[in-house]
């Protein structure tokens, strides 16, 4: 898998953790956001990647129907021309033997005969011309009847970016063409309830010169979360509408540390007779995430995927007065291996570090 591939994949994950933090699943707009933002990826990528993350298969389902479904709708098209081809073809078929019927019957008519079949033609061919010419004038009625904005049919921003850097929160959006301006309301404590709340800061933002992302920008920003509703605001009948919003949820804290080490314990002749895992923090208290211990012979390894689990740590609590410590089965150590601490869930990287003893610590002799 290539760098950027791999990179989105990743951006995608953590896009997934953020939206299920705040509801159960992920929305089929959701999924066509993410193929508009993370353009490395195919449907099937971030499906199977969705199904990873919620371990519920339904995603993956849903694509692979929709797939068989397109087939049949395919083959059925396909049915039909044929049997419009076969008709055609009759029709002509027909059309030459009455011909021949005409010439073998009645020479003296054959040039009249003619001009009936070929004023037939004609007539038909103009009924064609109209009806196609009807489809055409009812498909461009349609189409403009779903450009028409109502309360019911109001277009949403595609994606939305976030990103903390040098003490300063910048958004990223997509603007949909039939979008110029857009409300951006925020609180720290939770989602605002709507665009009118009170409790929380708001801005609007207009589009420039018709480009295709918008930004806004907060300078200084405090440490804590920021919660994000951007709505699409459009003037209908003299009222102002909004959208539904695009919620993010963007978390500007510095990395909890988790600190861990290796107790052994060895018997006379030297062979590992018990093992703990030791984690402790500095914080007052620190709610941890799910870890895992990973060996690997020869070398320390570098990513969960170098190794074998050798223990799973639950959701747990550390103080910093009061290390905590996990037995590590015995049977899943080996000599010469090296083993590491990680996060089950890699997304976790943003809140918390984890802070590994020396090589040598890690060693089982």
């Amino acid at each position: 898998m290539d760098g950027g591939k791999e990179q989105e994949l990743q951006e995608l994950s953590e896009e997934i953790e953020i939206i299920l933090s705040i509801k159960d699943d992920i929305s089929k707009d959701e999924v066509e956001n993410f193929k508009g933002k993370f353009l490395s990826l195919s449907e099937y990528d971030i499906r199977k990647k969705i199904s990873e993350v919620t371990k519920n298969n339904i995603y993956l389902e849903e694509f692979e129907k929709t797939n068989i479904n397109e087939k049949i709708e395919d083959n059925i098209e396909i049915n039909n021309i044929n049997d419009d081809e076969k008709i055609e073809k009759d029709t002509i078929k027909q059309q030459e033997n009455s011909t021949k019927d005409l010439l073998v019957n009645n020479e003296v008519n054959v040039d009249e005969k003619l001009k009936e079949i070929e004023f037939e033609s004609i007539n038909e061919n103009e009924k064609s011309k109209e009806e196609i010419k009807c489809e055409e004038i009812t498909d461009k009625s349609e189409e403009k009847s779903i450009e028409i904005v109502d309360e019911n049919n109001i277009p949403e921003i595609s994606f939305v970016k976030a990103e903390v850097k040098y003490s300063q929160l910048s958004l990223e959006w997509a603007w949909d063409e039939k979008i110029d301006k857009v409300l951006i309301c925020y609180r720290m404590d939770k989602f605002p309830v709507s665009p009118k709340d009170s409790a929380a800061f708001q801005v609007v933002v207009a589009r420039e010169d018709n480009m295709k992302e918008g930004n806004y920008i907060i300078n200084k920003v405090n440490e804590g979360n920021y919660y994000f509703s951007i709505y699409v605001m459009v003037n209908y009948n003299g009222k102002t509408l909004f959208s539904k919003a695009q919620r993010r949820l963007v978390v500007n804290k510095e990395p909890s540390e988790i600190f861990y080490e290796i107790k052994i314990k060895k018997n006379l002749f030297g062979k590992v007779k018990s093992a703990e895992l030791l984690l402790s923090t500095d914080e007052k208290k620190l709610d941890l995430p799910q870890l895992v211990l990973i060996g690997k012979f020869g070398n320390i390894p570098i990513q969960k995927s170098d190794g074998e689990p050798i223990i799973n740590i639950d959701y747990d609590s550390v103080t910093s007065e009061d290390l905590i410590s996990f037995d590590i089965p015995i049977e899943n150590l080996s000599k010469n291996m090296y083993v590491k601490l990680f996060f089950v869930d890699d997304s976790n990287s943003k809140l918390y570090r984890i802070v590994s003893p020396s090589k040598e610590n890690l060693h089982f002799k």
